[in-house]
């Protein structure tokens, strides 16, 4: 049990830091029992980015395998708790609960920033700790996604493609998987869906963690507009030779 006051402090911020960066909804707090002891807790307030059942009997299982020093049980008002018994318990927890979506959503960040150095509108949504979607919606004929296959060096995967009509959509998410193929490797998932009236034209990319984290490194190293027209304008004058 950990015991030392500051120990328990400082480990209280290193829990609900760790909770908060990786998505889980959770209540971290330390509470004095009727003994006189404080505990730390974790209570997590939904099962969503939760490896095991909200239920005694399935955390302690879970916690067993992974070797985490925990103990778990129901509060008063039925919720369960998590409660490290030692500075290793807090850390193990972090690092085999909490720590695979931690660096999901680092990635999906880094997917994020990548995207806003070319100017392109999408939105990353980490699902969990292995996979990712980047989902492109427009209403100028996925001229978004267009401009993204220009950014990764395919300038013509548009070429030929009615992208008002779900035809040509549907061909422009086959050749952004062939793209995406080359570029981060073999499964990823491409599907395109027509707007309507109430919903906008959606490019929809289903990528692992690892795809997703070499897609922002191959994005990041692509110039961008700015970049490659302020290198035209640095460039010397092509010499005219007098005859």
């Amino acid at each position: 049990m950990i015991t030392d006051q500051s120990d328990l402090s400082s480990l209280e911020s290193v829990l609900a830091q760790a909770v908060r960066r990786a998505g889980v909804t959770g209540r971290v707090e330390l509470r004095e029992t009727s003994d006189g002891e404080t505990l730390l807790e974790l209570t997590p307030l939904s099962r969503t980015r939760v490896p095991f059942s909200p239920n005694p009997e399935e955390a302690t299982a879970w916690l067993q395998s992974e070797d985490v020093d925990a103990a778990a049980c129901y509060d008063d008002d039925g919720y369960l708790v998590i409660s490290p018994r030692s500075k290793a318990g807090v850390h193990r927890l972090v690092e085999r609960w909490l720590g695979p979506f931690i660096y999901a959503e680092s990635v999906g960040e880094q997917l994020r920033g990548a995207l806003a150095q070319h100017e392109l509108n999408g939105e990353v949504a980490v699902l969990d700790a292995c996979s990712v979607d980047l989902v492109i919606q427009d209403s100028d004929n996925l001229a978004t996604a267009v401009q993204l296959g220009t950014v990764l060096g395919a300038d013509d995967i548009a070429k030929g493609l009615k992208l008002h009509r779900p035809r040509g959509m549907s061909k422009l998410a086959g050749r952004m998987r062939l793209l995406l193929t080359g570029v981060v490797g073999h499964g990823v998932g491409v599907l395109a869906e027509p707007g309507c009236a109430h919903a906008e034209d959606e490019l929809r990319l289903r990528l692992t963690v690892d795809q997703t984290l070499r897609l922002a490194g191959r994005i990041v190293a692509e110039p961008t507009v700015d970049s490659r027209e302020t290198s035209s304008a640095n460039s010397p004058l092509p010499k005219i030779s007098h005859r």
